[in-house]
Order: C-alpha cells, then sequence, then structure tokens
C-alpha cells in the first residue's frame, strides 16, 4: 500500500512512533534530543508514544533514580532529557535562556542584576543536601537578605539558576515540583562537548529525529539560530525537498505507517516552523493560544484531538470518520494509553 505522505511517514518512524522503540525512559528522551516536559503528564504520555513495557509510574522512578532530568532547554521550556546529557545541553542553552530575559522581564520582576548575582551566591547553601520547592525557595532567600517575590519571581530566579547550570528539577513532591542543585542531584555526570562541538551535537540529534526537516525547522525546535548549526553538520546532511522547501535528513530509514495518540506538547507538534500534517481549517483546534493539545495522529497526520478524563479514560474527537483498518489502530491506542495511564 502506498504510503500516504513520504514526508511524514518518514518522520513518525524517526520520532519513535512506528515501532516504539525504546525501552528505558532515557531510551525514549533520547530518541528525540529530550521529550518536552513543562506539564508532566504530558511527558508521561510522550515517553509512551515512543516506547514498550513502561508504565507512568516508570517515568517517575526513572526521575527519582536520576536515569532523567527536567529543567530548562530548547525554546526557554522544561524538557525530560537523559541525565547523561544535562550538562553540555545546559551550557549550550542556557545563554540563550538568558538573552531572552535579562533585559526586560527579569527587571519587571525584581530580579536584577544584582538581586540574580545575589541569588546565584545563596542558592548552593540553601539548596545543599536538600530539595526545595520553588516557594520554599524563594522564602529561604527572602531569609537571607535576597529579595525574590512569591509567584513568578519565584519561578524565574530559578530559570536563571537553571540556565547558569547551577539547579535542576528533582523528584516531584506530590503535585509540586522541587528543585536541587545539579552538583548533588547528578554529582559525577559528564560534562559532554562544549562550544561548536555541542552545537554540531544538537543539531546532528535534531536532523537524526525530525527530518526530513529544515533550517527554520531547527530554529522553531531549538530557539537557536540555525546557519552555523547546519554548517558545522552539512557535510553528514543529504538534501531534500520538505513540502516545496529545501531541507535535509540525516541517515536513512524505511518509511512506515502507524497510528499514535500524541500528547499536549509533544516535540512532533512544536518541532516544525511549518505544520501542513494539521488540516486548515482545524488548525485552532491543535494550536489554541499557548495550548498545543493531545492529538490523532494518522500515518504522520492529525485526524483528531482527544483527552484524558479524570478516570482516566481516553475521550477522542475525530476530525472525520476513519476507515476500519485506522478504527481498529485506534483502539488499541486508548486501550494503551488508558493501561500506561493507570500503572
Amino acid at each position: 500500500m502506498a504510503l500516504p505522505d513520504p514526508v511524514l511517514s518518514e518522520r513518525i518512524v524517526r520520532h519513535g512512533f512506528a515501532a516504539r522503540p525504546a525501552r528505558t525512559v532515557a531510551g525514549a528522551a533520547a530518541l528525540v534530543c529530550g521529550i518536552q516536559s513543562q506539564d508532566a503528564r504530558a511527558a508521561r504520555l510522550g515517553v509512551r508514544a515512543r516506547s514498550l513495557g513502561l508504565t507512568a509510574s516508570d517515568v517517575d522512578a526513572a526521575i527519582a533514580r536520576r536515569e532523567v532530568v527536567r529543567t530548562w532547554l530548547m525554546r526557554n521550556t522544561i524538557h525530560l532529557v537523559p541525565a547523561a546529557d544535562v550538562r553540555w545541553l545546559v551550557a549550550l542553552l542556557g545563554p540563550m535562556i538568558r538573552r531572552r530575559f535579562e533585559t526586560v522581564r527579569w527587571p519587571q520582576l525584581g530580579l536584577t542584576a544584582p538581586v540574580l548575582a545575589a541569588a546565584t551566591a545563596a542558592a548552593p547553601a540553601v539548596l545543599a543536601g536538600r530539595a526545595l520547592t520553588r516557594h520554599a525557595f524563594a522564602a529561604a532567600l527572602r531569609d537571607r537578605g535576597v529579595p525574590v517575590a512569591a509567584g513568578q519571581a519565584a519561578t524565574h530566579v530559578l530559570v536563571h539558576l537553571s540556565a547558569a547550570g547551577l539547579v535542576c528539577r528533582g523528584a516531584d513532591r506530590g503535585a509540586q515540583a522541587t528543585f536541587v542543585l545539579i552538583d548533588d542531584w547528578l554529582a559525577g555526570s559528564p560534562e559532554g562537548p562544549r562550544d561548536d562541538e555541542a552545537l554540531a551535537e544538537l543539531a546532528r540529534r535534531y536532523f537524526a529525529a525530525f527530518s526530513p526537516a529544515t533550517p527554520n525547522d531547527f530554529t522553531a525546535w531549538s530557539g537557536l539560530p540555525s546557519s552555523r548549526a547546519v554548517t558545522l553538520v552539512r557535510d553528514e546532511l543529504r538534501p531534500v525537498d520538505v513540502d516545496g522547501v529545501a531541507g535535509y535528513r540525516l541517515g536513512a530509514v524505511e518509511p512506515q505507517r502507524c497510528l499514535r495518540l500524541l500528547p499536549a506538547f509533544d516535540n512532533y507538534l512544536v518541532g516544525y516552523r511549518r505544520r501542513p500534517f494539521v488540516p486548515a481549517d482545524r488548525y485552532r483546534e491543535v494550536y489554541a493560544g499557548g495550548m498545543i493539545r493531545p492529538a490523532v495522529l494518522l500515518d504522520g497526520a492529525v485526524v483528531g484531538r482527544w483527552s484524558l478524563t479524570p478516570r482516566r479514560r481516553v475521550a477522542p474527537e475525530l476530525f472525520t470518520a476513519l476507515p476500519g483498518r485506522a478504527r481498529r489502530l485506534l483502539d488499541a491506542e486508548v486501550a494503551d494509553v488508558e493501561a500506561f495511564a493507570a500503572g
């Protein structure tokens, strides 16, 4: 049977949707150089979409065992990445995060350069050997004379410290995120590549996981300019047409077909500048302002939305009726998501 769209049929293999090759949480995160993780439930489901034999509790256990770590990275958003990749990714992407906020947003929140310097100096003693929620951390800073208010200021001081490579998220405490010193949480973890070697590695991993893709896609995903990154790995890339735009692929894969339920903010949904895989008349149903909703993906194209009810039941909302084969695949996916969420 002919593949519906060669570009999309290749991408779903690279993202891990077709074969779900990962057998560990770290393996699933490594497939796409980090899983979008500002929403904990969505991150767990992002692991599920790329793996077999895991449950939601396995993701939490991998975080507690420090096999994977969450911190601010690509596009200034929280990602779940293998522990071995944390230090070099933060060193590469941290300056971009600081540039975004240090001129306007941080001063608006009272996080002036002297305040941030004082917070940086105090953080090692405040967090030494323990994990604190953002509010507890901000309160501890105030106790030391560092004027960090609750709310957004408390969050953004942690963004600053994370971008500096000083802290990351630890294990959650119920519904509350906690923050720890990287040197405590990941003692002995590798430094990894730096400078151009790190940029080349990021570009290499992006095109291995997301191609066929364009340089603008790389920028949309990473938040970094593409010119230098593409130049560094140009000899490893093959030119390819991506919906009428010049792009690249790295390595070869055999395109396949599949149906997969993607969580909110999935890498596939945020990793490209242009998104023709979503019907134009349904675009706002998936990309609703700052929210990117869970999607039903058939052979790389979005054919509906879905939600998980409070009782952990999947409720699909299809844009059009599915043929018999796809309907059977959807039924199997629904059962798999419900079993994963219950585990």
